[in-house]
């Protein structure tokens, strides 16, 4: 991502001192995208309804810009159990952490891969010693869905599962943070005309792919405005300690970008 806003600044300078007529650019830059941009998203998504398009500069999916995005959402699960002495008085106790294994395992298995839907559960904490019954207990399961239909199904069904221990209070905060993003109506012609400068500009092809991250892009996707994501950095590694880009890739990316932005002068056209 950063190489991604270095190539923009670039862009934007490589565009100026080609003497073509530019559009007015706004250049957004936000820190919280990786924890969901819950507070910068409004600012996004009033920016983006002023703009004729929206370029987002994530990471290419190697090489293509990326036109499909699934929906995400973090659920916290909370269990509540009963403490009791684990060695004198086990029977008093309900495990919390216990009932809340049942519950992953089910979560787990509402995945449907074949469908795009994904359910990772990242993070489990719970307990305060050993010798307790544990009395609390927390899981964070990422969610990751093609459609809204998903969305549904996967809320249906987290509302449904329940534990064997009925001392065991089971709560699920449905947070779903961003929509599916789609190839819509408005970013077709975006696409179009991305396409045409590549060529332009010497390129066999401009791919585009659907992937399974998320970004800030799905929040333009969502208002049905045109936006093209994935027009940064060509690297592999995401988010891995061995992250990397191809550095001899980015004069050609940071051209498509300023190249793109010379063609934004004129309304898009479907």
């Amino acid at each position: 991502m950063k190489t991604g806003l270095a190539q923009g600044i670039w862009a934007l300078k490589l565009a100026r001192e080609s003497g073509t007529p530019l559009p007015t650019v706004t250049f957004l830059f936000n820190g919280d995208e990786e924890i969901g941009s819950l507070a910068s998203r409004p600012v996004i998504e009033e920016v983006a309804r002023k703009a004729e398009a929206t370029l987002v500069l994530e990471p290419t999916a190697h090489g293509a810009v990326k036109t499909a995005r699934k929906g995400s959402g973090i659920f916290k699960v909370t269990a509540t159990g009963v403490e009791a002495h684990a060695g004198l008085a086990p029977q008093d106790g309900a495990s919390a952490i216990t009932a809340l294994s049942e519950f992953v395992l089910a979560a787990a298995a509402v995945a449907a891969p074949d469908r795009g839907t994904t359910v990772n559960p990242g993070l489990i904490t719970g307990g305060s010693a050993t010798n307790v019954v544990a009395g609390r207990a927390t899981a964070s399961i990422d969610i990751r869905v093609r459609s809204e239909l998903e969305q549904n199904r996967v809320d249906a069904e987290f509302a449904a599962i329940g534990v064997s221990d009925p001392r065991v209070r089971i709560e699920v905060d449905h947070a779903w943070n961003r929509p599916p993003m789609t190839l819509n109506a408005a970013s077709a012609p975006l696409l179009h005309l991305a396409r045409d400068v590549a060529r332009e500009q010497g390129r066999a092809e401009l791919p585009d792919a659907a992937v399974g991250g998320a970004s800030d892009a799905n929040f333009v996707a969502a208002l049905g405005l045109p936006v093209l994501c994935g027009m940064g950095a060509v690297g592999d590694g995401a988010h891995a300690r061995g992250e990397f880009i191809y550095p001899d890739t980015v004069p050609a990316q940071t051209a498509l970008v300023a190249g793109l932005l010379t063609r934004l002068t004129e309304p898009l056209r479907g």
